[in-house]
């Protein structure tokens, strides 16, 4: 299977039955509103009808709905065009592990002919006894055609979350306790609280430091971002790097 299939399509979400998606509908809704719920119903349907393809090996269906020039962009970055998605499109093999997917948070702003959807895909999958629930943002771009909506545009990124975060001892978490900065210009304080460690820039608002695995620091609420400490040979904490979506910088401790 393609890198495209692999990942986009694979995590795409099953059909739901239309009816389930109008049943909301209010019986004195102006005409364009009904127009615009039968409308995102059906491109919901197709969405999930184009996921199901995805896993299922089913290249005509893929083929349906996207526009010949379709933009596809997976959570990795790949763009794919409709001849790698609809060649890439090849059957689950047998054996392999079970997974539910489904859409959430789905929305839909038309414009005319045109329409672009919002949703986030929720997989759970099984892995020898094991859960593991991922989750993918999709935006997605519709055009009217005489043959029937098409997909024209499709990006995905990962939604990311925090790590579970481990217990340290005092002594490990004062190891971390004190200054760090780039230059002069940019400085941050580290200091040991009563609920943990927390960190400033510039002496600005303070935020609690939870630890991934020892050395390796997080913030919560910046899942991407992680704070690798470095010791010297005696093993005194001497700098950390601080690594955001694969690019670094190095702070140095003061003192």
């Amino acid at each position: 299977m393609s890198t495209f299939a692999a990942s986009k399509t694979i995590w795409r979400p099953c059909a739901v039955a239309l009816c389930m998606a109008l049943a909301g509908a209010g019986a004195h809704a102006t005409p364009r509103a009904n127009n615009d719920r039968e409308l995102s119903a059906l491109l919901k349907m197709q969405t999930q009808a184009f996921s199901e393809a995805g896993q299922k090996g089913d290249a005509a269906t893929i083929d349906r709905y996207l526009d010949p020039d379709v933009v596809f962009t997976n959570e990795t970055g790949a763009i794919a065009t409709k001849k790698d998605l609809v060649e890439g499109t090849t059957p689950t093999p047998p054996g392999a592990p079970k997974r539910h997917i489904e859409v959430t948070n789905w929305a839909l702003r038309r414009q005319g002919d045109v329409a672009t959807a919002t949703f986030i895909d929720e997989v759970t999958q099984q892995f020898q006894g094991q859960s593991l629930v991922l989750r993918f943002q999709s935006t997605e771009t519709w055009a009217k055609r005489a043959s029937g909506w098409k997909m024209i545009t499709s990006h995905t990124m990962n939604v990311q979350r925090a790590p579970a975060a481990i217990t340290l001892s005092p002594s490990e978490l004062d190891d971390y306790v004190g200054v760090y900065q780039v230059d002069p210009t940019y400085v941050v304080t580290i200091t040991r609280g009563s609920d943990g460690l927390e960190a400033s820039v510039n002496g600005g608002a303070v935020l609690p430091l939870k630890a991934e695995i020892k050395d390796v620091l997080f913030t919560p609420s910046v899942p991407n971002v992680r704070k690798i400490f470095q010791r010297d040979a005696a093993g005194h904490v001497v700098g950390y790097i601080n690594r955001r979506d694969g690019g670094d910088l190095v702070f140095r401790k003061l003192g």
